[in-house]
This record gives structure tokens, sequence and C-alpha cells, in this order.
């Protein structure tokens, strides 16, 4: 696989790191499946990459057309399934050996 092919990526965490990493790879022009175990975390996350949109928007970094066309890019699951559609899967989970194993 080249990164030429990457065109999903999936976030699995949506906490600080996770939201982060999605944000980067939705602003790169990737689609983002961005994977937690409930859709409160997701909220947030989705709420919080908006609030970083605006700040990089208020610092010039970035047009206010493309904030909408990046959180389209950011599709939040908890369907672990919807996984297998990825081509690129990046691990943000929670710092406990159990749930790093599971994942």
């Amino acid at each position: 696989m080249s990164i030429d092919s990457i065109r999903t990526v999936a976030v699995l965490g949506a906490g600080t790191m996770g939201n982060g990493i999605a944000h980067v790879f939705a602003r790169a022009g990737y689609k983002v499946l961005l994977r937690d175990v409930e859709q409160r975390f997701l909220d947030r996350a989705v709420d919080t990459i908006a609030q970083n949109l605006d700040r990089e928007i208020k610092r010039g970094k970035l047009e206010l057309t493309e904030k909408a066309r990046v959180l389209e890019r950011v599709l939040p699951v908890t369907d672990m399934s919807t996984l297998a559609n990825a081509d690129f899967v990046v691990e943000a989970v929670p710092e406990k050996l159990e749930l790093k194993r599971h994942v």
C-alpha cells in the first residue's frame, strides 16, 4: 500500500489525542471514521474539532467556507465494523493495556 492509495482513515478513540488526529487528517482532505464507545464522546470530539477550526479561521489559516467541508469529512461512529472500510487506522485509546489489546 502506498500513501497515495489512502482515502479513508479510521481513528480509534475520540479523546484529546484522537480528535486532534482526526482534525489533522480531515484538514488534509482524508475522510475520517472517528470511533469511540459512546456517542457523547463523539459529539464532544466533533465540537472540539469545530472550535479548533474556528481558531484557525480567526488566525487566517483557514477560510470560513472550508470549515463545513472539513467537518463533513469526519464521520463519528460507534460501530467497530464500520472501520473495515478504512485504508489506514490510528489507535488513540486510553493507556490501558487490556483495552489496547482488545482494540
